[in-house]
């Protein structure tokens, strides 16, 4: 009887520890405060009722950042009437070099409805670490303005209410539109609680 008391216990706890710590991360990214590439304030309230799918990169990066902003836009350009059901985001990791107008010259590259964001160093830690992504400067020093940022690869899908799920990276777009609409689903169910 001891263990099995034991382990309903440790099941217990582990349940409430994931729900609270889930619930004190989307509390804290609901609190978190960016700026887009006009200079105007940007949280997730702003979503209001679409899907936001977040990509964090840097507009220097020579391959993949933009490899994965081509593939979302694509993906999402086949999304048909849903189309209108998701916000994609790029939030720049590198606010030292990607000032807003370079950020909003890159964007235009993308997809058309794109938001470009990014904050302090401050800031963005604190909002990778609440969405569950990392990055880090490889400077060689203070001066150093020819350097790459190594981060997290993959997409986030947040709502409003900051649910959030990683979407990761797929081969092509197809691939990566059945994989948004699967997250989305899912976003879906967690809400309703089905």
């Amino acid at each position: 009887m001891s263990i099995l008391g034991f382990v309903i216990i440790t099941a217990a706890v582990f349940f409430a520890s994931e729900f609270f710590a889930s619930k004190w991360e989307s509390e804290r990214l609901l609190k978190a405060e960016l700026k887009d590439s006009s200079g105007n304030s940007w949280n997730l309230s702003k979503l209001k009722d679409k899907f936001g799918i977040i990509y964090f990169g840097y507009t220097y990066c020579p391959d993949i950042c933009p490899t994965a902003l081509n593939d979302l836009s694509i993906a999402l350009e086949g999304m048909g009437h849903d189309r209108h059901l998701y916000q994609p985001i790029f939030i720049s990791i590198d606010p030292g070099r990607d000032t807003r107008q370079v950020i909003k010259e890159y964007i235009l590259h993308f997809d058309q409805n794109l938001l470009g964001l990014t904050g302090t160093s401050t800031q963005l830690k604190s909002f990778t670490f609440n969405i569950g992504a990392t990055f880090a400067l490889q400077k060689k020093g203070p001066s150093d303005q020819d350097y790459v940022v190594n981060h997290t690869i993959g997409y986030f899908m947040v709502t409003s209410t900051g649910q959030k799920l990683p979407v990761p990276i797929r081969k092509n777009p197809k691939e990566l539109r059945k994989v948004i609409i699967k997250v989305k689903n899912k976003i879906l169910e967690n809400i309703t609680g089905e």
